[in-house]
């Protein structure tokens, strides 16, 4: 005689449910994943599972780089000096710089570059030796708003009528009461 359990049909319902919950990814847990890896920071950037489904046509790494930026943030015009590790037993290798705010590339293991206007910039080192290896890296640099002087800051208040000018120096004065 076969006796019907209802706890079993229950309990196999509820495992299948929970499985087929976290089999797939739902579109708000790849934003928080892109998030948290600061891939949403930058515009026109794909998703990491669009990245991973794309990668056969990219060309595979063989070398090993790291590469170093200093300093990674400030305000602009921001100057950053960029260097790169010789990889290990590759002779001659070739260093390409590409700076992510649209002008020029640069050659070289050490070089430097000056960030013009506020933004998050991806810097990419492609590094390749004559047998055609290649390793890729990259860094990201923030640059920001420079602040004003105290006499820029002035300058700008002359510009406003009489009564935006005094509230607007009473408040510029009260900050930097507080600084001291």
């Amino acid at each position: 005689m076969l006796r019907f359990r209802p706890w079993l049909g229950t309990a196999l319902c509820v495992v299948g449910f929970v499985v087929s919950a976290y089999a797939a990814e739902t579109k708000e847990e790849l934003k928080q994943l892109d998030t948290l890896e600061g891939y949403n920071q930058l515009p026109g950037e794909k998703t990491i599972k669009k990245e991973m489904e794309n990668v056969p046509n990219q060309p595979i790494e063989t070398i090993i780089v790291f590469s170093e930026a200093k300093p990674t943030s400030g305000a602009a015009p921001l100057t950053v000096a960029f260097t790169v590790d010789p990889p290990q037993n590759v002779s001659n290798p070739t260093y390409t710089w590409q700076f992510g705010d649209g002008g020029a590339t640069s050659t070289g293991q050490s070089v430097a570059h000056t960030f013009a206007k506020p933004g998050i910039y991806k810097v990419m080192l492609k590094v390749t030796s004559p047998a055609g290896d290649l390793g890729l890296d990259e860094q990201r640099i923030k640059v920001t708003l420079a602040r004003l002087g105290a006499r820029d800051q002035l300058s700008k208040l002359e510009r406003l009528p009489f009564q935006e000018r005094v509230e607007k120096l009473s408040l510029f004065l009260s900050a930097q009461a507080q600084v001291r």
